[in-house]
């Protein structure tokens, strides 16, 4: 499909702002992530996902990243419960009022947590919530793939390492490198293998594809890779997961998971593109926090497809 068509389509599940909205209306959006090792990748996730239109972002981390977390933005809403024994108590009490769920970022690697993930994403899906999985929860889903199986509101966002391990066990495939020049029809096949989860592959381009529809996203992004970049892509999915899966069965095709996959691509991209223009060689993460809302606007809510 063309990208001009794909623009389209994208700026359909794009709310109207307009002074009868109402708070929450445009998206209550959960992170599941961040240790101590790790507080920078749940706060890029959360804060992207507040910039690039949700209304309200929680982040469900562990107790010693909770402070971190909070001392970044007041903006959040921190529960610093993951590894406590009552985690899955409060996680019930908030889990249906999200309209997508994020799950990885700075989740770190930590094998007692990965029967609580597991737990997570089945009343994740049994709540029937968009999901995305980054980072380090695809650590851990590497081990139980068949827990996204079918899950047609998942949405996978690999990195060139973490899709070859994807295929070494989804497709019992240990032959497939990791490559920055993605392959769609891989891609595609291993989306089909999981029963149309939607796979994002990032790479020197990205390949977004649910088994059915593959699309691509071609777009000039940043020559500088510094840590952060992703989580920016997982947090502004989820938000486009939530408009889009609203709209039911009028959501256009290529599905709500390509559209999502996409249009956060192409917003990362924009973003990417936009700080190294303006930073160069010193572009980190937050310069890319900074462009969102004028990246957003100019991709999504100008009169012209771009």
């Amino acid at each position: 499909m063309a990208p001009k068509t794909v623009m389209e389509k994208v700026k359909t599940v794009v709310p109207k702002l307009t002074n009868d909205l109402y708070k929450g209306q445009s998206g209550r959006i959960c992170i599941f992530g961040g240790c101590i090792m790790y507080t920078g990748a749940p706060y890029f996730a959360a804060i992207s996902a507040l910039k690039a239109g949700a209304d309200l972002v929680h982040v469900i981390c562990e107790q010693q990243a909770g402070q971190v977390i909070k001392s970044y933005s007041a903006e959040l809403i921190v529960h610093p419960v993951l590894d406590t024994e009552y985690a899955l108590e409060e996680i019930d009490q908030w889990l249906p009022r999200f309209h997508a769920v994020v799950i990885g970022p700075g989740l770190g690697r930590n094998q007692s947590m990965l029967g609580r993930i597991s737990i997570i994403i089945e009343k994740v899906k049994s709540h029937n919530i968009p999901l995305v999985i980054d980072a380090d929860g695809l650590w851990h889903l590497i081990n139980s793939p068949g827990l996204i199986q079918g899950y047609k509101k998942a949405v996978l966002t690999p990195n060139a390492m973490e899709f070859s391990r994807l295929v070494h066990t989804v497709l019992k495939r240990g032959d497939v490198k990791p490559s920055s020049a993605p392959d769609p029809e891989m891609v595609n096949e291993v989306s089909r293998a999981l029963g149309g989860v939607t796979i994002v592959h990032k790479g020197s381009i990205d390949i977004i594809s649910n088994g059915k529809h593959t699309e691509s996203c071609v777009d000039e992004g940043c020559p500088r890779r510094c840590g952060g970049q992703g989580d920016i892509l997982a947090g502004s999915c989820a938000v486009f997961m939530h408009w889009a899966t609203r709209l039911k069965d009028d959501c256009p095709d290529p599905g709500a998971g390509v559209l999502a996959g996409w249009a956060a691509c192409r917003l990362s991209r924009a973003c990417a593109a936009q700080a190294f223009s303006r930073h160069g060689r010193a572009t980190t993460t937050t310069d890319l926090i900074d462009q969102i809302g004028t990246a957003f606007q100019r991709l999504f809510e100008s009169e012209t497809c771009i």
